[in-house]
């Protein structure tokens, strides 16, 4: 996806670190690497919800993100991530919940709850609440402002690489269900997902400090 045009507005991504927040607990990152090396880009976030692109688009004009180029990837912590799905279509969405307070006021554009094509939901003990991320397989920028079922998460990966040494934890993207069930939700991102389940994630920076430095 097109980031802006506007050579001016490319982002400075040395600048947006904040290096006073903490680090994803006792993790250590990985050294930066070419998503090239990684599984083949998946093109477009359609499967999210009919509105995910639009989004993603929009996020990326609001903040000036654009395309990040090796040099850029070159300065940003880089971990191990496995990425699963979450959406609209869960039992306890319609109910109070731990996420639930993550939502309220959180999200980029405003939005009381999750936005297809830009929330995931994060190990907050490894990435701060809130942080910026890039996932190269899905040329996509995140917000991590939602949170999951993290104990579980860790005991379920606890041998795999989103729980190892170099490891961010599961990163959950949000789908907006539009009429499909659960089911269908998981199936679809499945097949979506492919080989990139296991994939990197770069940390653009840390903590919601970045929005209020663009």
């Amino acid at each position: 996806m097109a980031g802006c045009d506007d050579d001016s507005d490319t982002l400075d991504t040395s600048a947006m670190v904040d290096q006073n927040s903490p680090s994803p607990g006792p993790v250590a990152s990985t050294s930066s690497s070419s998503p090239s090396s990684s599984p083949p880009t998946i093109t477009g976030l359609s499967t999210l919800g009919s509105q995910a692109d639009a989004n993603q688009q929009a996020f990326r004009q609001r903040f000036n993100l654009t395309e990040p180029t090796p040099e850029m990837l070159a300065q940003m912590d880089v971990y191990d991530a496995r990425f699963t799905e979450y959406s609209d279509n869960e039992n306890d969405w319609k109910y109070p919940t731990t996420a639930a307070a993550n939502w309220q006021g959180a999200t980029w554009n405003g939005d009381p709850m999750a936005i297809a094509g830009t929330t995931v939901a994060v190990d907050f003990n490894r990435i701060p609440r809130g942080s910026l991320l890039y996932i190269p397989a899905l040329d996509m920028y995140a917000e991590a402002n939602d949170t999951g079922a993290t104990q579980l998460w860790a005991n379920d990966d606890a041998y795999k690489s989103d729980y190892g040494a170099s490891g961010a934890g599961r990163v959950d993207i949000y789908n907006r269900s539009e009429g499909r069930s659960s089911t269908q939700i998981e199936s679809s991102f499945s097949n979506w997902i492919g080989s990139n389940e296991y994939g990197k994630i770069y940390i653009v920076s840390r903590g919601t400090g970045w929005k209020s430095k663009l």
